[in-house]
């Protein structure tokens, strides 16, 4: 190394190297920060804590990945704040907040959040995969935020506080409040299909709903079994309406400050990440559902294919009100890709 290498610290401070009267420069240490607001145990939580594993023994000394889940450093709104403002060059802050909380920074990924656009998760993972998010996730660029890969949780189930489940539309949402995130889309939805809808945030939703603030919520398997969402809920109907996913962001003036051999290791890290989170999602959505079945809390009721079809007709103006915020192309790309 030469004399007048730069020195690059982080945390552990600097370390000098000396030998032979020269002083050297150790290795440059930078550090992540991932908050996210779920348990360790989801599928979002164990992707998290996978990627930190794979950073801290493959780029020791180099990288360390620290992560703090439950909300426990910032909530999804916060974070993206956070991580707008940093201006640091070797702290660097992570997060994968539910999609729709990037609405305010690319209208595009409002698609997401359409009711019935999916079949399933594969349909998810083709867009996911596809060229077409790299269009959908640039405009963040400018308000200071990366995007990396996005995590799944699952497809969405319904569960409600009644007398009766939800199967017919609008007859059982008709009289009901139903907790949805930050997004016109749900909220246009709830509206359709019948109910009222209520925005809270993650950490709000089992005390609004075990005192009646609201009497339902749209959620995947995982979050409504970790979080103990059918302990105070009569009925879970399993709709697949809509996906329920992550974006993974990172603070983009960190990200360019890293030598390109770091971002190069960190994204191939991620990919594993990212894989691992769809085998935990995947496994999640079978075993969590039989796990809140056996707990006897909370009947699970299937739609019928002629209920299903109501819901789909009743939610297919949704699209249509977002059409022009989402863009006409990018929708008609999607449903080329989907084969719709």
């Amino acid at each position: 190394m030469k004399a007048n290498r730069k020195v690059l610290t982080l945390g552990l401070g600097l370390f000098v190297l000396t030998g032979f009267g020269n002083v050297q420069s150790a290795a440059a240490e930078y550090v992540i920060k991932f908050s996210h607001v779920v348990s360790p145990h989801t599928p979002k939580g164990q992707a998290a804590d996978i990627f930190a594993k794979l950073v801290n023994k493959r780029m020791a000394g180099k990288v360390k990945v620290v992560v703090f889940p439950n909300s426990q450093l910032y909530n999804d709104n916060k974070v993206m704040e956070a991580m707008r403002l940093s201006d640091s060059k070797t702290t660097g802050i992570m997060a994968a907040p539910s999609l729709s909380k990037f609405v305010k920074f690319s209208r595009q990924m409002q698609a997401f959040d359409l009711p019935f656009l999916f079949n399933d998760i594969v349909d998810v993972h083709k867009l996911a995969d596809s060229k077409l998010v790299e269009e959908m996730t640039k405009p963040m660029e400018r308000k200071g935020i990366k995007a990396l890969s996005f995590w799944d949780n699952g497809m969405k189930v319904f569960s409600i506080k009644s007398d009766k489940p939800l199967t017919k539309v609008p007859a059982d949402f008709r009289g009901n409040k139903f907790r949805i995130q930050s997004s016109e889309v749900h909220a246009a939805m709830i509206k359709a299909l019948g109910g009222t809808p209520q925005k809270l945030s993650f950490k709000e939703v089992y005390t609004s709903l075990a005192q009646g603030v609201v009497d339902g919520q749209e959620n995947a398997w995982s979050n409504v079994y970790s979080k103990k969402f059918y302990e105070v809920q009569d009925y879970i109907t399993v709709s697949n309406h809509s996906y329920l996913g992550y974006l993974v962001v990172v603070s983009k003036s960190f990200w360019n400050n890293l030598p390109e051999d770091i971002r190069s290791e960190l994204t191939a890290i991620m990919k594993m990440a990212t894989s691992a989170n769809r085998r935990f999602a995947a496994k999640a959505d079978s075993e969590d559902r039989a796990k809140i079945e056996k707990a006897g809390k909370a009947k699970v009721v299937e739609l019928s294919a002629a209920d299903r079809a109501m819901w789909v007709k009743a939610t297919s103006k949704v699209e249509d009100k977002f059409r022009r915020q989402i863009g006409a192309k990018i929708l008609k790309d999607i449903h080329t890709l989907l084969g719709h």
